[in-house]
């Protein structure tokens, strides 16, 4: 133990931290079609008791299912669609903590990638590689992917690789989702969230002049 020095200062003590920052969170996941984004945004906002908000289920509700959207509009409609709900989206991720789950292309919209870029958001990168993608083929609401196995994969692979400097662009996270479970994904997502906050407070505590001397 270190002996105290008469007539020190005492240092004041840090903040309490909350290890899990419920109450501040403003958390995106971006990431190519089947990387889980969904269902990892599900269990990330009940396990911090936030809302959440999905953008392809905001274009279902309103428009009808995906694949329809794109049989009788064609994509650059879908674009158009997509672009407006994630707009409103992120609109209410900014005025109260959640999470928001965007489709696989929404980073191909140059103002989808503005918006991401404000300070107040977490936006989280969900990768898989080819292996687990190829088992998460055959659900009908992913109409790129659709059609022989093989050939999924083949245009999954050049999707991944035409939007990857998009994701990585606007990602603040990655966290690779093959080898895990949804659950171990978000143990890894609240776990930075965790450590930013800290970062975060530790650095107010010092710049309000309460570094020990």
């Amino acid at each position: 133990m270190t002996p105290e020095i008469p007539g020190a200062p005492t240092p004041r003590p840090a903040p309490r931290l909350n290890p899990a920052p419920a109450e501040t969170a403003r958390v995106v996941l971006v990431g190519p079609p089947a990387a889980g984004k969904s269902t990892i945004g599900r269990i990330l906002a009940e396990r911090l008791h936030m809302p959440m908000l999905d953008t392809d289920q905001m274009i279902v509700d309103r428009y009808g299912p995906i694949p329809d959207i794109f049989r009788d509009r064609g994509e650059a409609a879908f674009r158009e669609i997509e672009r407006e709900a994630v707009r409103r989206a992120l609109r209410k991720l900014l005025d109260r903590p959640g999470v928001v789950s965007l489709g696989g292309g929404a980073v191909l919209n140059q103002g989808t990638r503005a918006q991401l870029r404000h300070p107040a958001l977490t936006v989280v990168l969900i990768m898989i590689d080819e292996q687990t993608v190829a088992q998460r083929l055959g659900n009908p609401s992913r109409p790129l992917l659709a059609g022989d196995p093989e050939a999924a994969v083949a245009r999954w692979r050049a999707l991944v690789d035409e939007r990857r400097p998009l994701y990585e662009q606007v990602a603040d996270v990655t966290v690779h989702g093959s080898d895990s479970s949804p659950v171990t994904a978000v143990n890894r997502i609240v776990d930075r969230l965790s450590k930013d906050a800290r970062a975060h407070e530790y650095a107010k505590y010092r710049y309000e002049g309460n570094e020990e001397p």
